[in-house]
């Protein structure tokens, strides 16, 4: 996505970093493809009263090998809008963009960094070129950059559709298509993916559809209403199926691992009669040691930011 190293080079492995209010996510892989290793996964502690030095001193200590670094914007950080591409030059693509951008979201464009990822043509007939547009805020974008200032090679800054679409590509039977549901504590978001070719996008607001529960520890795992899950994962593959003329999907992932997904891909499973499984790492790629549920759970978009191939955007 937004890369900040102009130069580029093969290389073995990629770190990728999520940044929390108390926790940095840290993940080392090595390798790509069924080569693949998981090298290192853990959660960092830091000092939310800290502020930036902080988190620069946590990345100092943190020992980072000298890879390109790949950080996951948060979802307050960026928007994401699926636009009809302009006929345009490529060199006039992200300012045509922008402008397009304009009203259809939150942020003003006047302040953000944009870029755009392409998506597979359509097969519906009079239906124009379609890209997602990243409009992510460049404060964000700045204190990231200002927070590894000192890290070897401080490579791109991503987004989590894209970290979720490299955890898709990475099962078995991403090659038939598969549809990835992460779970927030809030937002679920859905990611449609055949190989490694990313095709859609869309976030469920869980809140209006969970379960009721007392106190924020029993909301966080309060079981979101599988009926409304069910009823918007199926207009994503709907979707999926008659704009890209594809094979139906009817393989689903949940992650990350825990009851909840593990309750959800039981209940998917009964209502829509798809395979549906929660995501397990160790089963994914090769873990010199096996990963904890809890750790996958904090981690696993910063595995998706350490599992990127691309070399070039747009």
């Amino acid at each position: 996505m937004f890369g900040l190293l102009k130069k580029a080079a093969e290389v073995k492995g990629r770190v990728g970093l999520a940044f929390g209010r108390d926790r940095i996510a840290l993940a080392v892989v090595t390798g790509s493809g069924e080569r693949a290793a998981l090298e290192r996964c853990e959660a960092i502690a830091i000092d939310p009263a800290g502020g930036a030095d902080a988190v620069a001193a946590a990345i100092r200590a943190a020992a980072l090998p000298a890879l390109p670094i790949s950080v996951v914007l948060n979802p307050a950080d960026y928007q994401l809008a699926l636009v009809e591409a302009p006929e345009v030059p490529p060199a006039e693509l992200r300012a045509a963009i922008r402008w397009r951008l304009k009203d259809a979201i939150d942020i003003r464009v006047e302040d953000a960094v944009i870029d755009v990822f392409d998506v597979p043509a359509q097969s519906r007939g009079g239906q124009g070129r379609m890209m997602y547009a990243v409009a992510a805020r460049r404060e964000s974008i700045d204190r990231y950059a200002a927070a590894l200032a000192a890290a070897p090679t401080f490579g791109v800054v991503d987004v989590p559709e894209l970290c979720l679409r490299n955890l898709a590509a990475a099962l078995p039977t991403a090659a038939r298509g598969v549809a990835l549901v992460h779970l927030g504590s809030s937002i679920a978001s859905v990611v449609l993916v055949q190989g490694r070719t990313f095709y859609f996008a869309r976030q469920i607001d869980l809140q209006s559809t969970l379960h009721a529960a007392s106190g924020a520890a029993a909301a966080a795992e309060a079981a979101p209403d599988t009926g409304n899950i069910v009823l918007e994962l199926q207009r994503s593959l709907d979707y999926y199926e008659r704009h890209f003329d594809q094979p139906p999907i009817t393989r689903i992932a949940l992650s990350p691992a825990g009851a909840r997904a593990t309750a959800l891909a039981a209940d998917l499973a009964r209502e829509t009669g798809f395979e549906a499984n929660v995501l397990d790492l160790n089963a994914m790629l090769h873990c010199p040691a096996p990963v904890a549920e809890a750790v996958q759970s904090a981690c696993l978009l910063a595995v998706g930011a350490a599992l990127r191939e691309e070399r070039r955007s747009l």
